[in-house]
């Protein structure tokens, strides 16, 4: 009987022991399924955050796959979204609940932080002199369901600080209320009314992830690249500037157009100047290098003439063209300051003099062109040339 008895106790004890450990297994799982949450939400801030560095610098609505948080430090805005929100704006976390899932989470929710530091850098330029950083965190004490004020579960806590690494933290009891990372490594104001032990969190941003020196989506800073960079596809350049707008950065290139065509325009001098050399003015403008080659707005030829530019396209060579006996020459349409002139460049007939030939047979030709613009072609007999004589009259916009 004593035996029995024995063996019954020993037996109840085995039982409970592992029915305790199947308890605490569980609770252990709960507490790393919640952690996964909060790391998922985590994530999902991070990338919001990531995406949308310059505009949380400067301040400005979160606009992402069609869905706006607008601006502000308020419930569901920029700084404080919510899970619905992050939902909405397809960042990695759709179908999570925003209601959590151990113990006394599962009456509250996630309360999500996010902070430009160090304070007054939003009066910097565009707000660049901001690290975006932020918390998302259990908005309540993690806790036994019916537990009294001030008591936690320190033992969720743990295997959800273990769960989560080095970007968790938790407010302890006995501290000062604020967050505190894992192994004492950083710290934070606890987000929560009051400051209450038992609040867990994971901290996310560049600050936090230490990657401040690597480019970002949408990085405002200059990368300064010290060798060649190869792209595969194309390249967007989305700035934009008009010839003569003054500039700082000597060598800078941008996207511009001339006359309605796109072309590089590059800083020189202080002012964008077409990237190609060539120079773009009015007729009449004012240049500084004579002989220079320039072009109008309606691309016509301009040459630097003391200290003018002066079109092409009503001076010089005109016309070169082939007329008979009578006809009369077009007279060229030229600019102020310049005279209309023409000149016989040269004689020709397309049939041959000499014997049994039925067409002119006077020797040479000879061809003038008279005040009035009108062509003669005769024989060295002074006769009429037929119409087979051309004359080649060249026409000129001369000073």
């Amino acid at each position: 009987m004593i035996s029995a008895s024995l063996a019954l106790i020993i037996m109840s004890l085995i039982t409970l022991y592992i029915y305790r450990e199947k308890v605490t297994q569980a609770q252990a799982d709960a507490a790393q399924a919640q952690a996964d949450t909060i790391s998922a939400i985590r994530t999902a801030a991070e990338i919001l955050v990531f995406e949308h560095y310059v505009d949380y610098q400067e301040g400005k609505p979160i606009v992402r796959h069609g869905f706006t948080i607008p601006w502000g430090e308020g419930p569901a805005s920029a700084l404080r979204p919510t899970v619905a929100q992050l939902e909405k704006m397809n960042v990695g976390i759709e179908g999570i609940s925003d209601v959590g899932s151990y113990k006394s989470l599962t009456r509250g929710g996630y309360d999500i932080t996010i902070n430009r530091t160090p304070a007054g850098c939003e009066m910097s330029p565009s707000g660049v002199d901001c690290n975006i950083t932020g918390l998302v965190c259990t908005d309540r004490p993690v806790a036994e369901m019916n537990s009294l004020p001030g008591e936690i579960d320190s033992f969720g806590i743990g295997k959800m600080l273990m769960r989560i690494g080095g970007n968790a933290g938790a407010s302890v009891l006995g501290g000062t209320g604020e967050i505190i990372g894992t192994g004492a490594s950083w710290t934070a104001a606890n987000p929560i009314a009051g400051a209450p032990a038992g609040i867990v969190c994971a901290r996310f941003g560049f600050g936090v992830a230490e990657y401040w020196n690597f480019l970002r989506v949408r990085d405002s800073r200059d990368p300064q690249f010290m060798n060649n960079v190869t792209l595969k596809g194309g390249l967007h350049v989305r700035s934009t500037a008009n010839v003569g707008d003054s500039c700082t950065t000597e060598g800078m290139a941008l996207w511009g157009q001339i006359n309605g065509n796109p072309t590089w325009l590059q800083c020189q001098g202080g002012q964008y100047l077409p990237g190609n050399g060539m120079h773009y003015a009015s007729e009449g403008a004012a240049c500084t290098s004579d002989a220079s080659i320039g072009l109008s707005a309606a691309s016509v030829a301009l040459v630097c003439s003391k200290g003018k530019w002066v079109s092409q396209a009503r001076s010089g060579l005109q016309s070169a063209a082939y007329y008979s006996h009578g006809s009369t020459v077009p007279t060229p349409a030229c600019r102020a300051g310049l005279t209309p002139s023409a000149v016989v460049a040269a004689v020709s007939a397309s049939n041959i003099i000499g014997g049994n030939n039925p067409g002119n047979n006077t020797g040479s030709f000879q061809a003038s062109i008279s005040g009035s613009w009108q062509v003669t072609v005769r024989g060295s007999d002074g006769s009429t040339a037929g119409n087979n004589a051309m004359a080649l009259i060249m026409t000129y916009c001369n000073p």
